[in-house]
């Protein structure tokens, strides 16, 4: 679920507002994930489907902390002044646009890669027949982001610091190493170099040839990797956690008793890509702060997709009689990892259950995915 909330100035930016509303109903991402929106106005004014406001640093504050894209409909001179007291990293901040309140540009303005609002704003010109306005340098330059790009595909970035430098040695017309234990398919962008595995003597040649900046794919990186004056590590996100739980559990609880788990199976956290469960706990607070704490999206299904999950489960009389299944944890993260490799069986206690699997990310570098 992409969380977006609009933030209308005036009332015909109000119009606006409401057309773009109207646009998000029912439409996913390439990834299955669906757009969820909610649009505000100043309290003057008075438009259906539209929530008010007393205060914009108010108002703004709110959205900035709940939401994964943020809007506004008006001058961007408005929205950096109201933006300002809550950015704190590139890493967490939302996607932050502005359109004009005539439809005319939609302009990026903050977190355009890992954030997601250059992507959002093709989608919204799109929708309004606008002018993105799009001015991160590697896009501009027609460069490789591998943020952008980790962010696409499900890989965490360890090191922030590192990616900013791949950029900044790309732009400068240097040559980065690409190393992947993980399938990659379509052939690598301009400035990077294919490094091959560690029994390989091309690495050496590679910092001999003067690449002294690598990308690495994996779940570890290889020891040889360390030579390189900077690395960059991309984690695959691909860990499916589904859970069950009674109702009112609260984050507390449920942070305690996913990280107890991972730390026992010696399963990283930080590898977790997607909480699931049954869609009667998408409601659920402490489910949707932990999903919001990793940085992950919530996704859940109905009892009937849940009991069409190819597989054995463990199987509950009391979960099948309240929820219409026998097992929510495990068939879940089955569902949730596209039938992936389970790692972790159900886990059940003080009235939670948990189950982990593990998705297989293909990368790639042919197509350019968009909302």
């Amino acid at each position: 679920m992409i969380r977006i909330g609009i933030v209308a100035c005036s009332e015909r930016g109000g119009r606006l507002a409401g057309r773009l509303l109207a646009a998000f109903q029912d439409r996913e991402t390439e990834t299955g994930e669906k757009l969820e929106a909610e649009g505000y106005l100043p309290g003057r004014y008075r438009m259906e489907g539209l929530g008010s406001f007393a205060g914009l640093y108010e108002i703004t504050g709110r959205l900035f902390r709940t939401k994964d894209i943020l809007l506004f409909v008006g001058a961007c001179g408005i929205a950096v002044r109201a933006i300002a007291p809550y950015i704190e990293s590139k890493l967490t901040d939302p996607g932050v646009l502005a359109v004009d309140e005539c439809g005319t540009f939609v302009v990026s303005l903050l977190s355009g890669h890992v954030g997601g609002a250059n992507a959002f704003a093709g989608l919204v010109a799109h929708i309004l027949d606008a002018v993105p306005v799009i001015t991160t340098a590697t896009d501009r330059n027609g460069v490789f982001a591998v943020d952008e790009w980790a962010v696409r595909y499900g890989l965490r970035i360890m090191d922030p610091r590192a990616a900013a430098e791949i950029s900044v040695r790309l732009l400068a017309g240097e040559r980065v190493g690409f190393f992947s234990t993980l399938p990659v398919s379509g052939k690598l962008p301009e400035g990077l170099l294919h490094l091959t595995d560690p029994e390989n003597s091309e690495p050496k040649a590679a910092c001999r040839d003067g690449v002294e900046a690598v990308i690495v794919a994996a779940g570890r990186c290889p020891k040889w990797t360390a030579r390189f004056p900077v690395l960059c590590h991309l984690l695959p996100m691909d860990l499916v956690v589904g859970m069950g739980c009674r109702r009112g559990k609260s984050f507390a609880e449920l942070e305690a008793f996913l990280y107890n788990t991972l730390e026992r199976y010696h399963l990283p956290v930080e590898r977790v890509g997607l909480l699931c469960s049954i869609d009667a706990k998408s409601g659920e607070e402490g489910l949707q702060k932990l999903a919001a704490s990793l940085g992950v999206p919530f996704r859940t299904f109905t009892a009937e997709q849940l009991s069409g999950a190819p597989g054995r489960f463990a199987s509950s009389d009391f979960t099948l009689s309240h929820m219409g299944v026998d097992n929510v944890c495990e068939r879940s993260a089955c569902l949730g990892s596209g039938a992936g490799r389970r790692l972790v069986d159900k886990q059940s206690g003080n009235g939670i259950t948990l189950a982990v699997c593990e998705r297989t990310l293909h990368l790639g570098f042919e197509t350019r995915l968009s909302i």
